[in-house]
This record gives structure tokens, C-alpha cells and sequence, in this order.
């Protein structure tokens, strides 16, 4: 089975839906955003196949190399400038984010408010 870590709370529905594809999903209890060094501790603990991360998470070749099995790094945000696109390259990690859509209609909404 493979596991997921989630470095912090989102929709059940997006838990669940994972749940139900069999992946094993461990998600940060922290009601705010992981330390540098928490997340990294929690990354040592087992082995992930990968990790749903928010912009608010740094990741870089540490928090990477502090889970050598995790393929992939998820932003559940529409940017990416949180992740370091070099450091992934060189170790093959994917990395993905949630472009365009889920930002498109307020950004416009704020531009037209302005």
C-alpha cells in the first residue's frame, strides 16, 4: 500500500478519495503550518510515496533527501514558488501544482474590484 503524507488539514473529500484508492494517508495534526524541522522529523518517520504539500511549505533538497522514497511532491496550491524545481531534477522527483482554474475567477473578480 502506498502512503501519502499531507503536511496539513484540507477537504475530507480529497482524504477520503485517496483513502479509497488504497493509498494509506497520514495527515499533520498541527493546526497550522509544520516547522522546517517538524516536517522534516515527520518525513524521516516512514517511508512516503509521496507528499501533498501546501505554499506554505518549503521544499527543497533537505526536505527531500528527509524522504528518499517520496516520487512526488503535490502543491495543493495553484503556484510553485515554494518548491525548488532544480533540487527535484536532480534526485527525480515529480513535482505538480493546481494551475489556472481554481484561482482564474477571483483574481479577476479582485483586478474588476480594484
Amino acid at each position: 500500500m502506498k502512503k501519502i503524507f499531507i503536511t496539513r488539514q484540507i477537504p475530507d473529500l480529497a482524504i477520503e478519495t485517496l483513502k479509497g484508492k488504497n493509498y494509506e494517508v497520514d495527515v499533520s495534526q498541527k493546526d497550522g503550518v509544520l516547522t522546517r524541522e517538524e516536517l522534516v522529523t515527520t518525513l524521516k518517520a516512514k517511508p512516503y510515496d509521496g507528499v501533498l504539500c501546501l505554499l506554505t511549505d518549503k521544499i527543497d533538497g533537505e526536505v527531500m533527501d528527509a524522504v528518499p522514497t517520496a516520487k512526488i511532491f503535490a502543491n495543493y496550491a495553484v503556484g510553485f514558488d515554494n518548491l525548488n524545481l532544480a533540487d527535484a531534477k536532480q534526485r527525480g522527483v515529480f513535482l505538480t501544482n493546481t494551475p489556472c482554474a481554481s484561482m482564474s475567477n477571483s483574481v479577476a473578480e479582485h483586478a474588476l474590484a480594484l
